[in-house]
């Protein structure tokens, strides 16, 4: 069943079409918010208020990506997130999704991988974040960064660029 016709039955009131569409996106929406915060708590908790604000302005919806939709209303929160934020990011609570079945060398170049996306800018790391995990194209980015296409190239440029000189030399800050 499409988005669209699980958006119709939700505003039909039919619960078991909304668990259907948070099912769908939860897993995308959590990692998004992993990669972004490093916290596994906060992350938890960032996808549930995602989730809570669909649910309440559902009704307002009229977008043709509803995972787009949902990661905007992710990446606003993780913004809210860092800008309310005092401490550092700890990345000991951090959690790396499907590490359990990896061999030791693929959990260190995670890590490794993880700790060098933290040290980049907020806006960089939230476009590779999309681009690689979540597989968008760049209009999409720019449209839920409400940036300009070629600022998210940019971006994107940069920030991968900024990962290898990290992954060269990990002890560069």
């Amino acid at each position: 069943m499409t988005d669209k016709e699980l958006m119709q039955k939700v505003h039909n009131k039919n619960s078991d079409a909304l668990n259907t569409l948070i099912g769908r996106y939860y897993d995308d929406i959590y990692r998004f918010c992993l990669y972004l915060t490093g916290q596994k708590t906060d992350s938890y908790d960032l996808t549930q208020e995602v989730f809570l604000r669909f649910i309440k302005y559902m009704d307002s919806y009229r977008h043709q990506n509803l995972k787009g939709y949902l990661l905007m209303i992710a990446r606003n929160l993780c913004r809210d997130y860092f800008y309310h934020r005092k401490d550092t990011v700890c990345l000991e609570d951090a959690a790396f999704p499907g590490v359990e079945d990896r061999k030791l060398s693929q959990l260190e170049d995670s890590l490794l991988l993880h700790q060098a996306l933290q040290k980049l800018p907020v806006k960089q790391r939230e476009i590779i974040v999309m681009r690689i995990y979540e597989e968008l194209p760049f209009h999409e980015i720019a449209r839920i960064t409400g940036c300009n296409l070629s600022t998210a190239k940019s971006r994107y440029r940069l920030g991968v660029k900024a990962l290898y000189n990290l992954l060269e030399d990990p002890d560069e800050t």
